[in-house]
């Protein structure tokens, strides 16, 4: 069929018309139509369509002005950004406040690292001022940014923490919770950078899986504490006399052995005794009966080297007998110690169903101890080091 003829069919058609370009062409076509927006402020003008409107605020957590931005701001701020539209198409008044972290971590570590070796001539004041720098910079090129990914919102009236106003408004609600009594002071277990020696917020930790030391320890029970042992049917009245008496545990945390201040058990756990002898001491440890063979490998202990009571007990029969500090000689705190306590969070997945438990070093732990009324002892200071709370030779 000759050009013409078909020139002349495609014109007996009714096919639809638009002046939309066939091509997208958004590498050019995209920056001029920010550009039209911006001239036309297109934003400012919605905000005005939609006075007096419902009001819909989207709560916007600010990012750190620490960099470019990557991936995860794009999905974070373009599906704030539909929710926004969706709801100005909806027919309400849905401003949108953009707003930057500029303090913290982050921040103070690209600074840091940047300085290298010069930190170590300048003062704190110094530091902090190219913080500051450093933010506002990030601020500038990060608000560019979102505008290239086509956000609608106040860029040029953006919230950032390191203003004066805003941190006085932080100052006055905080001033009001405390009026509420709201606000008290208390310590609580927290992720902490011993390298920059401070707190770290969830979203800052990256985990990297290593092999974790561990090791299985022995808490000698104090003497009538091994008289209800007896009593319970679980130690032998014969050999209890001539052995040493332990709850056993298992922890791949060693290094929080000294800031223990009890043992945990399972309420509804079976727990038994098992009798051997190692370097000519004989041991009776009592552990959750379904964890024996687990010890049994563990100590490498043969057939006949070994033996298991017949008696079990359930875990809550066990709560508040008392032990002894396997290295610290004295109870380090001001309040009680060194007692068995019942936990639900205590299974027989691993270990030995009886966990070591400090206070200061973690979340169970440390609603253990506030039920228990224990001390939150933490006996690390800010750069990993022990202090003098714990025994020297450690």
């Amino acid at each position: 069929m000759s050009e013409e003829k078909t020139k002349g069919y495609r014109d007996t058609l009714n096919l639809p018309k638009t002046d939309f370009s066939m091509k997208a062409n958004l590498t050019q076509r995209e920056p001029q139509l920010r550009k039209k927006w911006a001239k036309e402020d297109i934003y400012g003008k919605i905000r005005k369509a939609r006075r007096g409107a419902p009001l819909y605020i989207l709560h916007d957590g600010p990012p750190y002005a620490n960099g470019d931005i990557h991936m995860g701001h794009v999905i974070n701020k373009v599906l704030k950004d539909l929710v926004v539209k969706y709801k100005t198409m909806a027919g309400f008044d849905a401003p949108y406040v953009p707003g930057w972290d500029c303090h913290g971590l982050p921040i103070e570590s690209k600074v840091v690292t940047e300085l290298g070796e010069k930190i170590r001539q300048m003062s704190k004041d110094q530091v902090r001022k190219l913080c500051h720098k450093y933010a506002s910079k990030y601020v500038k090129i990060q608000s560019k940014q979102f505008r290239e990914l086509a956000v609608f919102g106040d860029f040029d009236n953006p919230y950032l923490t390191f203003k004066p106003s805003y941190e006085a408004g932080i100052l006055e609600v905080f001033a009001e919770l405390v009026s509420k009594g709201l606000v008290y002071k208390q310590l609580k277990p927290i992720h902490w950078s011993i390298g920059c020696e401070t707190a770290l917020a969830e979203a800052e930790l990256e985990y990297k899986d290593i092999a974790s030391p561990s090791i299985f320890v022995n808490f000698p029970v104090v003497e009538q504490s091994v008289a209800k042992l007896v009593e319970l049917g679980l130690v032998d009245p014969g050999r209890a006399a001539g052995a040493e008496v332990c709850f056993m545990i298992w922890t791949t945390t060693p290094w929080t052995l000294a800031a223990n201040l009890a043992v945990a058990v399972h309420p509804y756990l079976e727990y038994t005794a098992i009798s051997y002898e190692k370097n000519g001491t004989e041991f009776i440890s009592i552990v959750a009966a379904d964890r024996i063979e687990a010890v049994v490998a563990a100590g490498s202990l043969a057939e006949d080297k070994y033996s298991v009571s017949e008696t079990t007990v359930k875990g809550s029969e066990l709560e508040h007998l008392r032990y002894e500090h396997p290295f610290v000689e004295s109870n380090p705190t001001d309040k009680d110690a060194y007692m068995v306590l019942i936990a639900d969070y205590v299974t027989t997945a691993d270990g030995t169903g009886l966990v070591h438990t400090a206070p200061g070093h973690g979340v169970e732990d440390y609603m253990s101890g506030q039920k228990y009324d224990l001390a939150i002892y933490s006996p690390v200071k800010d750069d990993g080091r022990y202090d003098d709370t714990v025994p020297s030779w450690l």
